[in-house]
């Protein structure tokens, strides 16, 4: 889903910057992104603080929110489409409530809200990109998932 966050950001004329690791910041950039900043390294996140109107997560693993929250400007946003299952360790000082900051999740849109992005998709050429694997290959699939060696 990653990717189709950077494309969409792209093609709505936002300046995107990818939070991802060392390892797939160029194939980030590809799909659309300005920059990066290294999702796995705290000094990088630390220096990106205020920077940011909205965060955009697709993440469904656990992280340092609060990290997150220090890299969005006042008023900004944490959106997050996926689900992330574990409780979100987040503190309401200094970030949250000084900043007015809010965090946001939605599983998906109304029909009409998804017709309006089919459609801006096909006016954009915004695909998805995907990976096969054969049946037989499955255990092979999970693997290269697990092993974060996935495309998008």
């Amino acid at each position: 889903m990653r990717h189709l966050g950077l494309k969409f950001a792209n093609a709505w004329g936002c300046h995107v910057t990818a939070f991802t690791s060392e390892s797939k910041q160029e194939e980030a950039l590809a799909m659309g992104a300005h920059d990066t900043v290294n999702s796995r390294d705290p000094a990088a996140i630390k220096k990106a603080a205020g920077r940011f109107d909205l965060v955009l997560s697709t993440v469904n693993v656990q992280m340092d929110w609060n990290a997150v929250l220090a890299t969005l400007k006042p008023r900004g946003a944490l959106q997050m489409p996926g689900a992330v299952t574990a409780p979100l360790d987040i503190n309401l000082l200094p970030h949250m409530m000084f900043s007015q900051l809010s965090v946001g999740s939605s599983p998906v849109g109304a029909p009409v809200v998804i017709r309006r992005m089919l459609e801006f998709a096909a006016r954009h050429n915004i695909a998805p990109i995907n990976e096969h694997f054969p049946m037989s290959k499955v255990n092979d699939a999970f693997e290269h998932l697990r092993s974060g060696k996935a495309t998008c």
